[in-house]
C-alpha cells in the first residue's frame, strides 16, 4: 500500500501509533489526521504496517471529530506517562468513555486435539469497535508491565512516543538515532579547541 509520510513506526502498540499522529510540541504541532480524508488512509496504512489480519476500518473520516477526540486523549495520557506526570482527568474520562462504548467479551475456542484459546468479540461494530479497542489497548498499556517503558524519542526535533523494547533504545526509529549521533558529532567538532 502506498502511504504518504505518516509517522507510522509499525512496531508500536496502536495507541502509540495513534498518539504519534499529533507530532511536535507547543505551537509547532503537525496533525497528520488534520484532514478527514487522511483518517481512513492512515488506518489502512497502520493496519498494513502492523500486518493485521482484519480488514482496516473505513468510514472513520465521517467521524473525524470522534477520531480526533480519542487521539488527543490518548496523546495526553501517553505523554503524561512518558514525561512522568499526572494527566488531566478529562483525558482519562474520554478514554474510558470510548472503551465503554465498545464492550468486548471473550469466547473460548477449543478445537479437538488443540489447545484452548480465547477470541475477543465485540458487541458493536465498525468505527465504534475500532476506537473502543484502541482506547482499551491504551488502558492496558498504561496499566501493564510496558507502562514503565513508555518513552519520548530523544532524537533532535522528534516528539514521537515509543515503548522501549531494548535496554539501549533511546529513539523511536534508527533514523532519529542517526540524526542524534550526527548532531553530537557536529557539536564536538564545532566546540572550541580547549573545551574538547
Amino acid at each position: 500500500m502506498e502511504c504518504p509520510d505518516f509517522p507510522i513506526l509499525g512496531t508500536e502498540p496502536l495507541p502509540v501509533e495513534l498518539a504519534n499522529t499529533l507530532y511536535g510540541g507547543g505551537g509547532e504541532r503537525t496533525d497528520f489526521l488534520g484532514e478527514a480524508a487522511w483518517i481512513d488512509q492512515w488506518f489502512a496504512c497502520v493496519w498494513d504496517a502492523h500486518g493485521l489480519a482484519t480488514t482496516p476500518p473505513t468510514g472513520l473520516d465521517r467521524r473525524a471529530g470522534r477520531v480526533h477526540s480519542l487521539r488527543d486523549a490518548v496523546h495526553d495520557l501517553l505523554s503524561a506517562a512518558a514525561d512522568g506526570r499526572a494527566p488531566g482527568q478529562a483525558a482519562v474520562s474520554r478514554v474510558n468513555d470510548f472503551a465503554r462504548a465498545a464492550p468486548a467479551y471473550p469466547r473460548l475456542e477449543w478445537p479437538a486435539g488443540g489447545a484452548p484459546a480465547v477470541q475477543w468479540l465485540d458487541d458493536t461494530g465498525g468505527g465504534t469497535a475500532v476506537l473502543g479497542r484502541i482506547a482499551g489497548s491504551c488502558i492496558e498499556l498504561l496499566t501493564g508491565e510496558r507502562a514503565e517503558h513508555l518513552r519520548r524519542c530523544r532524537g533532535p526535533g522528534c516528539s514521537m512516543l515509543f515503548v522501549k523494547n531494548h535496554s539501549r533504545r533511546r529513539w523511536c526509529h534508527p533514523s532519529c538515532g542517526h540524526r542524534d549521533r550526527q548532531a553530537r558529532y557536529y557539536r564536538r567538532r564545532a566546540a572550541p579547541e580547549g573545551s574538547r
